[in-house]
């Protein structure tokens, strides 16, 4: 090959470098700043149910691009749910999946990716339907969330109040929980927040927020014993939602579980079928959720009596980290996952949870323990409180 030769092969492999280098920085430029979220209104679906996913694309500031002028294409990574061209994805088999929107920038060419993992599970069985339309003994199902809840109007709870003394027996009859008290005086009359979670039963886990009182003020060193009685707030009752999440595979990843909707409570509940690995303490859940009260200066109060019990003040609702509240105004916001003042039981739920800590055998009893709960556990509970 003359030397001649050589400069222009050498002059043209350069320039296919130099054009390829441009192109491929241009891509990325065009790229950068680009990309895309997934959400759901829930992480599951159930077999043969439906579930809509969206796509949130966000585009640099100075571009010319929107949203709508991108195409995207949508993918799942195995047979549990399939997903259509529209994001819809349908529950095929027990199991999880990794659903994919694979987003293509019109002008390059080049695409970008956002993932989200939806759970898909069984069926509901047929006391859940039942529950659809009646209540026994103050529980109903929620269809769309797939929990089961004390209904506001019939549960015979609100006509025995509360005591301490009923957290004290609980491990004994199955019910294991973290809870957290707040005593305080609000409008001449002794008021308490309580939270729970963990589990209920054999075959149940979730999370409840009551409002009690009781007619006269705590006075300055009184202390709330055992037997204390508070009567349920059915005639005053509060807005809030709760929204419950399981570390299901103790990984740290806490999976959504259910929301019980924004209304007026005394009790705000729910509960699911499923056993947790761990009930003393109840960590695997994680509680989130927000209450409003009648006015700031209760809010006020409420907000101290957290503090003592050891959540930290957060800046806003948006900042919530694990065992912190906020005020805003009358609403308070909390994530509460590891404070509990439980009493040390640890024996008795051991020797209890030692039959049905695995979850392939608290699968067996799930039909059942909507059951057990209400027809052996809540009865003895109930002559408790009678006597």
């Amino acid at each position: 090959m003359s030397r001649k030769t050589a400069s222009a092969v050498l002059a043209a492999l350069m320039a296919f470098l130099i054009a390829f280098s441009v192109a491929t920085a241009g891509a990325a430029a065009a790229l950068e700043g680009y990309s895309v979220k997934l959400d759901a209104p829930r992480r599951y679906v159930h077999v043969g149910t439906n579930l809509q996913l969206t796509a949130e694309i966000t585009v640099p500031e100075g571009s010319e691009l929107k949203p709508e002028d991108f195409t995207i294409e949508w993918s799942s990574d195995n047979e549990h749910c399939s997903v259509d061209k529209k994001g819809l994805v349908h529950g095929v088999t027990p199991g999880n999946s990794i659903i994919t929107a694979t987003v293509t920038e019109p002008e390059s060419g080049e695409t970008f990716k956002g993932t989200i993992k939806i759970a898909c599970s069984t069926a509901v069985d047929a006391a859940n339907d039942y529950l659809r339309n009646n209540t026994v003994m103050g529980y109903r199902f929620n269809g769309s969330e797939k929990f089961y809840y004390y209904d506001q109007d019939v549960a015979w709870q609100k006509t025995t109040g509360f005591m301490n003394a009923f957290d004290y027996v609980s491990p004994y009859l199955t019910i294991n929980y973290d809870y957290v008290r707040v005593n305080y005086n609000y409008g001449g009359k002794a008021r308490m927040v309580q939270l729970w979670k963990g589990q209920y039963g054999i075959a149940f886990y979730g999370s409840e927020i009551g409002y009690y009182y009781r007619d006269g003020e705590l006075k300055e060193g009184e202390e709330v014993n055992a037997f204390t009685p508070y009567k349920c707030a059915d005639n005053d009752r509060l807005k809030m939602q709760t929204t419950l999440y399981w570390d299901k595979d103790r990984n740290g990843d806490y999976q959504y579980q259910f929301t019980v909707p924004y209304d007026d409570y005394w009790w705000c509940t729910g509960f699911r079928g499923g056993h947790l690995y761990n009930t003393e303490p109840c960590d695997e859940l994680r509680l989130e959720g927000f209450v409003d009260f009648h006015n700031e200066e209760e809010a006020n109060a409420v907000a101290k009596g957290l503090e003592e019990c050891g959540f930290k003040k957060a800046e806003s609702s948006s900042a919530l980290e694990l065992d912190t509240y906020t005020q805003e105004g009358n609403r308070i916001s909390i994530c509460w996952q590891n404070i509990s003042e439980a009493q040390n039981t640890v024996v008795v739920k051991s020797t209890i949870n030692a039959l049905i800590a695995t979850g392939s055998i608290a699968a067996v009893f799930m039909p059942l323990g909507f059951f057990f709960m209400t027809f052996i556990t809540m009865p003895v509970i109930f002559l408790l409180m009678l006597f």
